[in-house]
């Protein structure tokens, strides 16, 4: 089982990526799925404090040299897992947290940053399911009406883009999140649940950000060699639009009387 971190990328003798392996190994030649964006690369050339490998295991921080894709759909966020087992994304999950020393009340529609490994994603405490007993995790209280300082709490969080989490119980480094507010953290959490993607499952595939069970890689910090991150979401982003109508007219029908033969005539 091979599970790995990245921390930057960079083009060199082919496209490079930098990361930590969190379980299992990788060897040269196999082929990895990037998500987003949904592409294939295979991996050339693996190297450890700038000494060529075969393979390499759990633990080790190694630079993958990897073919097959273009460097400037890599971006903060990018998972790299085997194309066989890719899981899907989510928009929505369940998570016990602990609230900090937090100044307002936490109510439904609640905006917080999710800060997770170092991918930050604008979200929102969807629902209060409950509040727990900080020992024993018992159920103190269904459907509370808010959340205060130093409580045990269940809640669900719904993030704008997909996101890759793993359950707490099977990988804690991946399970765990921190919940900021104006600037200060206000919760640590860990996800108890993963629950569906909002998009449909014809699109979510496309879209989605994901990972195995074998393995995975996160692209921590973008190398100034790549365009602005926030270029590169609005790119994607927009593509996603796109797709998304052409999707709608081939699933529903061309109400509108336009035919479209590919999502770009929709620009």
């Amino acid at each position: 089982m091979f599970k790995w971190v990245l921390l930057c990328s960079y083009q060199g003798s082919g496209f490079c990526v930098t990361g930590k392996i969190e379980a299992g190994f990788i060897q040269t030649g196999d082929k990895v799925l990037a998500m987003p964006p949904n592409e294939t690369c295979t991996v050339k050339g693996i190297t450890l404090h700038d000494e060529a490998l075969d393979w390499a295991a759990a633990g080790d921080h190694v630079s993958l040299t990897v073919t097959g894709m273009d460097i400037i759909k890599i971006n903060v966020g990018c998972i790299f897992c085997e194309p066989k087992e890719p899981i899907r994304a989510c928009t929505r999950f369940r998570a016990r947290i602990l609230l900090f020393n937090i100044e307002v009340p936490i109510t439904q529609g609640f905006p917080v940053l999710l800060h997770y490994q170092t991918v930050s994603e604008p979200a929102t405490i969807r629902k209060l399911v409950s509040v727990l007993h900080k020992s024993s995790g018992e159920v103190l209280k269904k459907k509370p009406k808010c959340l205060s300082k130093g409580q045990n709490a269940v809640v669900e969080i719904q993030t704008q883009r997909p996101v890759a989490l793993e359950l707490y119980k099977d990988y804690k480094e991946l399970g765990r999140f921190m919940l900021r507010y104006v600037g200060s953290t206000i919760a640590a959490g860990v996800v108890t649940e993963v629950k569906g993607s909002t998009y449909p499952p014809f699109l979510t595939k496309h879209i989605a950000i994901l990972y195995s069970s074998a393995f995975f890689l996160i692209l921590h910090y973008e190398n100034v060699m790549l365009v602005n991150t926030a270029n590169v979401y609005t790119v994607l982003d927009q593509r996603v639009r796109t797709s998304w109508n052409w999707i709608l007219q081939k699933k529903l029908g061309e109400t509108s009387g336009q035919k479209c033969n590919s999502p770009s005539e929709l620009q």
